[in-house]
């Protein structure tokens, strides 16, 4: 079964088909350049899919994964679908300690994304810039400050708590430095 044969399925419902999404990529060693031939064609819906099942996999095993997985992501961060945007921020999240130079790029988006309207959108953003924040050559820049504003402005106490953490260790490693 490939890929597509797994999103198009009428009969999996969507947790099944991330889960075989999941798999398929694993067992697969499925890499981000055949995903991006794939998926051109593929409906916002079914690229959420795939964009959940990667973030399970960075989840798990972002130490084994290289940095298209990084790339990939990014991309997904101006999507207007929410889902798209919600599961990029959070594989960029998972990603970020171990690719803190490749992460740049992303940045502006995700803060972006922290004025989105949708608490989940926030919420993810949220919780990239509080990975990216908490890495040693990123703490001692300007986002520690742009963090703290938004943080303040932020009314979502779930969204606030992500920044509230990692501030506090942010400082701590800014103390070190």
């Amino acid at each position: 079964m490939e890929l597509n044969d797994i999103l198009k399925n009428k009969e999996l419902k969507a947790m099944e088909k991330r889960k075989q999404v999941v798999k398929y990529i694993v067992e697969n060693q499925y890499t981000c350049n055949a995903l991006n031939l794939n998926l051109s064609a593929n409906s916002d819906k079914e690229i959420a899919i795939v964009l959940e099942a990667l973030e399970e996999i960075t989840n798990q095993l972002a130490e084994k994964l290289d940095v298209s997985y990084l790339a990939f992501a990014e991309k997904y961060l101006s999507s207007s679908n929410n889902s798209c945007k919600r599961e990029a921020a959070r594989i960029l999240g998972n990603l970020a300690v171990y690719y803190p130079s490749e992460i740049q790029h992303a940045i502006p988006l995700l803060i972006v994304n922290t004025k989105d309207e949708s608490t989940v959108v926030r919420w993810s953003s949220a919780y990239a810039l509080s990975r990216i924040i908490e890495i040693e050559t990123i703490a001692k820049t300007n986002l520690f400050q742009e963090l703290e504003i938004i943080c303040q402005l932020e009314k979502e106490n779930g969204v606030k708590n992500q920044y509230v953490k990692s501030l506090k260790k942010a400082s701590k490693i800014r103390r070190n430095l």
